[in-house]
């Protein structure tokens, strides 16, 4: 027979006056729970909102009230996403905010946060989380507790898009970091501040927290992996030099894809655009995000590489010549190879000839940055060409 609001109101009035065991009254409450679900028609939640009220009274004992209420959350947890949803969003209407029910609010925030989540609402979800109550005094409301929430939000956040939002809350769990000792914990947050580093652009960074990461054992190769991407598009830096040297040295570098790319570029030769379409498989949309100069991350980062492997064994370099090399067009490699002397990473200046000489220096060439440069830089050399001397 289908619950009514008022068939429900007279079988909660035996249960309310039972003066029994508390586990007695508990599993009655629960078995007209498991009623009214078992029923559930068009009076659902009114006779939903009618038994969670009667809970919430004061005519039952706290003790029967929380275990209830407990027993009723996770229940919700096998019923249909869309229903779930609705008596979850009820639950948190009628739920008193103090410490007797923190505990039930926090679970529910959760369970409408996963629910959301699994629906793609990535965002939603971390927004859902963020309304968890944690300046309250609570016994659920832990450092542990805290700490990974911070990083779940991060996390959820991250995969929406919102960096600056990620980037907030895993400075909060950084505050409390110290102060963790489960070690699955701390992985997942060192993950989550690499990943926000690398969608800020601070590549250098990031791959050293990924190399980092690399010593554990489950998630060795994948990160190692994110830190060869990470160093070869970082740039020109001393960091970025003693990354390359590190992953150079690394014998399980050599079985990733770009190791090719790493060995030339800690051996400071030129990057030919063709030899990178196996590392362009391993770049995402943000790897190729365009800055307001109107450069690509990727692209910048081969440039300025070139640029500076040819001024190992070069005097005079052809803008032109770099651009073929690097793939890029030569407006866009001049931009590059001008900020670096304005940065003070590249000593230079320009110049305009209407005859170009290439002039290759005699210190510190091998044979394979000499072989290189010869080969590569005879294309584009015309008259009229700006250069980097």
């Amino acid at each position: 027979m289908a619950n009514t609001v008022e068939s429900v109101i007279r079988r909660l009035l035996p249960i309310n006056n039972f003066e029994g065991s508390p586990m007695v009254q508990f599993n009655l409450y629960v078995s007209l729970f498991d009623e009214i679900l078992a029923n559930a028609n068009k009076n659902l939640y009114n006779v939903y909102d009618v038994f969670l009220r009667n809970m919430v009274s004061g005519v039952v004992l706290v003790v029967v009230a929380r275990i209830t209420i407990s027993k009723v959350i996770s229940k919700l947890r096998q019923v249909s996403d869309a229903l779930a949803l609705d008596l979850c969003q009820i639950t948190l209407e009628i739920l008193p905010r103090n410490y007797l029910f923190d505990e039930h609010i926090a679970e529910v925030i959760q369970l409408i946060a996963s629910i959301v989540e699994l629906q793609g609402f990535a965002k939603q979800a971390a927004e859902t989380l963020a309304t968890l109550p944690f300046n309250k005094a609570s016994s659920y409301n832990t450092v542990p507790f805290r700490f990974d929430m911070y990083v779940k939000i991060a996390r959820l956040f991250l995969e929406a898009d919102d960096v600056g939002q990620a980037e907030a809350y895993i400075k909060r769990a950084t505050k409390l970091q110290p102060k963790i000792t489960e070690q699955q914990s701390k992985i997942s947050y060192r993950m989550y501040y690499a990943r926000i580093l690398e969608r800020k652009h601070k590549f250098a960074e990031a791959a050293k927290h990924y190399a980092d990461l690399s010593s554990i054992p489950h998630i060795s190769m994948p990160v190692l992996q994110r830190a060869i991407v990470c160093t070869i598009l970082s740039p020109v830096c001393r960091e970025r030099s003693v990354l390359l040297a590190q992953l150079h040295q690394d014998k399980r570098v050599k079985n990733l894809l770009a190791y090719d790319v790493i060995e030339k570029m800690h051996l400071g030769v030129v990057v030919k655009r063709a030899e990178l379409q196996q590392f362009e498989t391993l770049l995402q949309k943000h790897h190729k995000s365009i800055a307001t100069d109107g450069i690509s991350v990727f692209d910048r980062a081969i440039i300025e590489h070139n640029v500076m492997a040819c001024d190992k064994v070069c005097n005079i370099i052809p803008f032109e010549a770099l651009a073929a090399i690097s793939g890029t067009p030569t407006d866009v490699t001049e931009l590059v190879g001008s900020k670096m002397i304005a940065e003070g990473r590249l000593d230079g200046h320009f110049e305009t000839l209407c005859v170009i000489n290439i002039q290759f220096k005699q210190n510190n060439v091998n044979a394979i940055q000499l072989a290189n440069a010869i080969d590569l830089l005879w294309t584009e050399i015309a008259q009229n060409s700006k250069i980097i001397r």
